[in-house]
């Protein structure tokens, strides 16, 4: 019988971004190889968890986002696999918040957390289903509870999933619970529709899901949009993946109040930005549209980036950005990859302020969900 996984505290990996960019000195932070899915969870300040959680066959391995100076996040950690030879251990390990770790916790660990106020976590998760193909259980319901005072006088026995789904399954599974959360939901999912005049919209009745303000662009290859994200406890939120690929990067942008000197343009991706933290800066995105079949070609703007994380900023391939603020932006990248009508497909230019402005075509259309996802695994 092959060795049962214990928990691992890796490091990350980071790229930083170049002067001639117009997010100069941004930092990817790659927590994984872009070949698992992933969400986040945006702690509010006063959130706390009171419980322990086990996954079956969830594999977590979470990465943890703050301000400059927070607190560790403190795991608590409890083998509780029945057929573990360290059954009934206790672990408890501290991980910075700074994005450079990423602790893997296998099935069968009963995990809680502190510390999580004001912190976002991403976990980059695989799935592994049981070997007993009769077995009930059930991906979307992988989640047992145990309040901490119960666990400290025992702890429950459990058989953990061992056979790990292949990749396309993973995704699936992932992109379901996506499009469940599209536009808002809670823990129970969205609460319904109403039809009003020739429109469909949804209607909420819990506090949670009060919707956020979304900046309005003139531009028509920029829009703003409420993602995929379930409203959870404490006025925190679950956050899911807006594109069929599931990927997405996290970055970290030390902001300046001054314009950088260069624009950055995506000639095929399409982008969705969102914020990551429950209280992000004030940024602005000054946008120039520079596609050559839009009915804006040519205009500008000065765009608030919005603060709430469940809002999502659409920017189409063609289009000249860059940034400018104060403090640490955090933020998340989701992109589509469009094929080129000719040649490979550009996916970075630096433009100089200053300079001629360049034109772009329109792009081809979306290369598969398979195709990106070979094209970002590292």
């Amino acid at each position: 019988m092959p060795a049962l996984p214990k928990p691992q505290l890796m490091l990350t990996k980071t790229r930083t971004t170049g002067p001639d960019a117009g997010f100069p000195g941004a930092r990817h932070i790659r927590s994984s190889r872009n070949d698992r899915p992933y969400h986040y969870m945006v702690h509010s300040p006063h959130f706390a968890y009171e419980e322990y959680a086990i996954h079956l066959g969830q594999y977590d391995r979470l990465s943890f986002y703050g301000e400059t100076g927070a607190m560790p996040v403190k795991v608590h950690m409890y083998d509780c696999r029945a057929n573990s030879p360290e059954y009934d251990r206790k672990l408890e390990v501290d991980v910075p918040t700074d994005g450079s770790c990423v602790l893997a916790i296998p099935p069968g660990y009963a995990h809680w957390f502190e510390n999580l106020g004001c912190v976002t976590t991403r976990n980059d998760y695989s799935v592994l289903a049981p070997e007993d193909s009769s077995s009930p259980w059930n991906p979307l319901e992988d989640n047992a509870t145990y309040s901490v005072t119960e666990m400290r006088s025992s702890r429950p026995e459990v058989i953990a999933n061992t056979t790990e789904l292949p990749s396309p399954a993973q995704f699936l599974i992932s992109k379901a619970v996506s499009r469940s959360w599209q536009g808002g939901a809670t823990e129970q999912g969205v609460l319904g529709t109403a039809t009003i005049g020739d429109q469909e919209m949804r209607y909420f009745v819990d506090r949670a899901l009060a919707q956020p303000d979304l900046p309005t662009s003139k531009l028509a290859t920029v829009s703003a949009e409420v993602g995929s994200y379930q409203a959870i406890r404490d006025d925190s939120f679950g956050i899911g993946a807006n594109v069929s690929s599931g990927l997405a990067d996290t970055m970290v942008f030390p902001y300046t109040a001054e314009w950088p000197g260069y624009y950055s343009v995506h000639p095929n991706l399409t982008l969705r930005l969102s914020p990551l933290l429950y209280d992000s800066p004030e940024v602005e995105l000054h946008l120039i549209d520079r596609r050559t079949d839009s009915p804006t070609f040519g205009a500008e703007e000065v765009l608030p980036f919005p603060s709430d994380p469940r809002t999502v900023v659409r920017i189409e391939p063609g289009v000249m950005m860059r940034a400018r603020g104060g403090g640490f932006l955090h933020y998340r990248v989701e992109f589509d990859v469009h094929n080129a009508r000719s040649g490979l497909p550009q996916l970075f230019v630096p433009v100089p302020e200053g300079g001629p402005l360049p034109s772009f075509d329109p792009p081809g259309d979306v290369l598969s969900d398979d195709v990106v996802r070979e094209l970002a695994y590292r």
